[in-house]
């Protein structure tokens, strides 16, 4: 596999695997969808990373990454808000080799970490993160409000 940065030339394929990713989530497909991921593709209001199958061309699975800051550490940041792959490449290492490439990206861009939040219940997930050196964050307590 080879892993690089989405673009409006992947976009129908990314949807479709999107949509898969929605529907693992709980989420019911959305007509929007297309339009909300190509507005973050061409105002680079995220980076999307996807991984190739080289044998068949086709998208493996995908991270999606958003910038944010630490104002205290006065240092960019990632947040690794969404990370999918397809069932027909499920247990080929894509997850890992897609994290492996958002860690590198970040090194690159000097930021100081990468924050991720996923489901008490998504055990494989969380084994996987815990693999890749990512911690529980115990220091802070995170907060929602539905608006």
């Amino acid at each position: 596999m080879y892993i690089v940065k989405a673009t409006d030339s992947h976009l129908v394929e990314l949807v479709e695997l999107f949509e898969e990713y929605r529907l693992f989530c709980g989420f019911e497909r959305n007509s929007e969808t297309q339009s909300f991921l190509k507005k973050l593709i061409d105002n680079e209001e995220s980076i999307i990373f996807i991984a190739i199958d080289p044998e068949t061309n086709r998208i493996m699975g995908f991270v999606n990454l958003y910038p944010s800051y630490s104002s205290l550490a006065l240092q960019r940041l990632w947040i690794l808000n969404d990370l999918g792959v397809s069932s027909s490449f499920r247990g080929r290492g894509v997850s890992k080799a897609l994290i492996q490439k958002a860690q590198e990206f970040a090194m690159e861009t000097e930021a100081i970490r990468i924050e991720l939040k996923t489901e008490i219940t998504n055990t494989t997930a969380r084994n996987l993160y815990k693999a890749m050196n990512f911690t529980i964050d115990t220091d802070n307590v995170y907060y929602r409000v539905p608006c």
